[in-house]
């Protein structure tokens, strides 16, 4: 199960208003494309979604078909191969593969795909447990402590490490690998004394998180990120440093602290034309109101947060970067690069 899963509760709620909808829009005139995105229950998946059904309402072009792809390096295959036009990933994988990192080191991707607008970000900050030790005052302290990073493989994993490393914290560091599902019980019993928490675009915490309020909520403290790990944060291109505001808690009293957000963006084909991925990505812009229907973690239209995700040094596909000039929203430091045959 991904670590990118929203809780069923807030899935269900976004998709009940429209249908679940597999392949959106009549065939007709239209050019139909294919997006892919996580499994059901994923933070793409619905995102996805709510984003053919933009398509499909305003656009009289194109339709979307949405193709699940279990994790984000697939979909980067996928996107590499020609098997979809546009697909939902995250700033970490994307950094991963333009270094042949991880899975990539194996086997490279010859030609990156294209960034593209935001669909959301993954945010996460550092709790304590209350009660059974003395709370950290910053990740700096984490040497005394048994800190849960997540579980491995899971995305938000993958950037937590990143930076514990980065910030020479991990192999000081007491660290638990148990499945997410066991960490609720696990901070209740005193086995884990601080945890990452992960919550979707300021508006909803993954389900194990809401596992771990309601079992230890009343217990649990914000950690301030301290200075190491906040280089690490401000250093590496993947994430982006913020203050974040805690969502979701309904036992928890908790006050806003310094954490990191990953963006999560639809990428592009190289070989995607721009006039097609230009329209895309106004619809994305342009129609909130239509993916909040279905989704409603999508984010509010504002034009700039939905290019917070691009990252320098990696291309900005060329459909993309006009409408982003178009509103103003530009980077000179941002590179375009050219659609391909």
């Amino acid at each position: 199960m991904s670590a990118d899963r929203i809780s069923r509760r807030d899935a269900l709620c976004g998709l009940s208003s429209v249908g679940v909808v597999s392949i959106v829009g009549c065939l007709g005139d239209r050019q139909q494309l294919t997006i892919g995105v996580g499994e059901p229950g994923t933070r793409s998946h619905q995102a996805g979604h709510a984003l053919a059904v933009a398509v499909d309402r305003h656009s009289d072009r194109f339709g979307l078909s949405v193709e699940p792809i279990d994790s984000h390096s697939q979909r980067l295959y996928a996107l590499a191969e020609g098997d979809v036009d546009t697909a939902g990933v995250d700033n970490t994988t994307l950094v991963r593969a333009s270094e042949d990192r991880g899975v990539f080191d194996l086997d490279p991707i010859g030609q990156l795909p294209h960034q593209g607008v935001a669909y959301g970000s993954r945010e996460q900050y550092w709790l304590a447990v209350a009660g059974q030790s003395t709370p950290p005052d910053s990740t700096a302290a984490f040497v005394d402590h048994v800190v849960y990073p997540g579980q491995p493989s899971d995305q938000s994993r993958l950037v937590t490490e990143q930076l514990l490393r980065d910030a020479e914290l991990w192999d000081e560091s007491g660290i638990d690998n148990r499945p997410r599902a066991e960490v609720a019980a696990a901070a209740d019993q005193g086995a884990v004394d601080c945890t990452v928490a992960v919550q979707h675009s300021g508006s909803a915490l993954t389900a194990w998180s809401q596992s771990v309020d309601e079992q230890v909520g009343d217990r649990l403290t914000t950690v301030p990120t301290g200075s190491s790990l906040q280089t690490a944060i401000d250093e590496t291109p993947n994430a982006v440093g913020r203050e974040i505001e805690p969502v979701g808690w309904e036992h928890a009293e908790l006050s806003a602290v310094d954490g990191w957000a990953v963006p999560l963006q639809w990428l592009w084909s190289p070989s995607a034309e721009p006039d097609m991925v230009a329209e895309l990505t106004r619809t994305a812009i342009g129609h909130s109101d239509t993916l909040r229907e279905v989704d409603p973690l999508a984010l509010d239209g504002d034009a700039e947060t939905l290019v917070d995700g691009v990252m320098d040094g990696l291309a900005v596909h060329e459909g993309a970067a006009s409408v982003f000039r178009e509103d103003d929203n530009w980077n000179n430091n941002w590179e375009v690069a050219d659609a391909v045959d």
